[in-house]
């Protein structure tokens, strides 16, 4: 059977590891990547789809436990937005949405400027959350396993 000290043992280097990830995600997009207002051009969340998580079913689309919240969905969008040096791009981006509601024509969006065409909805300051969110339940579990052993 596995103890509190197991799960520590397998649970503190992951996230770490996560931490780490998370701000190096958020050190690329800070250094190599720019902001890009973007307009929607499609999305693969339709208005029955929409109509659906409105009225608590959400039966059109499903439910899709790694991907959609209580009160969110994650959706994909066909967007259009300029460089830098003003030349127009289109790209696929998955981004997150309140469930039942449009999602906004315009949004900002993050590219690379080695490769303009690969961009992302989720920028630093999503990545920096989830860094601090990890950071938070580690802090949480040592707290709790040196409640555990007395210390």
């Amino acid at each position: 059977m596995a103890s509190m000290r197991d799960f520590v043992i397998y649970a503190t280097p992951a996230l770490v590891l996560g931490i780490f990830y998370c701000l190096y995600r958020a050190a690329t997009l800070f250094t190599a990547w720019r902001p890009a207002a973007a307009l929607v051009w499609s999305t693969d969340y339709s208005e029955a789809q929409r109509f659906d998580d409105r009225w608590g079913m959400g039966l059109k689309r499903g439910w899709h436990p790694f991907t959609d919240g209580d009160h969110s969905r994650l959706i994909g969008e066909t967007v259009h937005y300029r460089d830098e040096h003003g030349e127009r791009h289109v790209a696929e981006v998955r981004r997150r949405v309140r469930r039942g509601r449009r999602p906004d024509g315009a949004h900002v969006i993050w590219y690379d400027t080695a490769n303009p065409d690969n961009a992302t909805a989720f920028g630093p300051a999503h990545w920096l959350g989830v860094a601090l969110s990890l950071g938070l339940a580690l802090v949480m579990l040592i707290n709790a396993a040196m409640h555990v052993h007395g210390f």
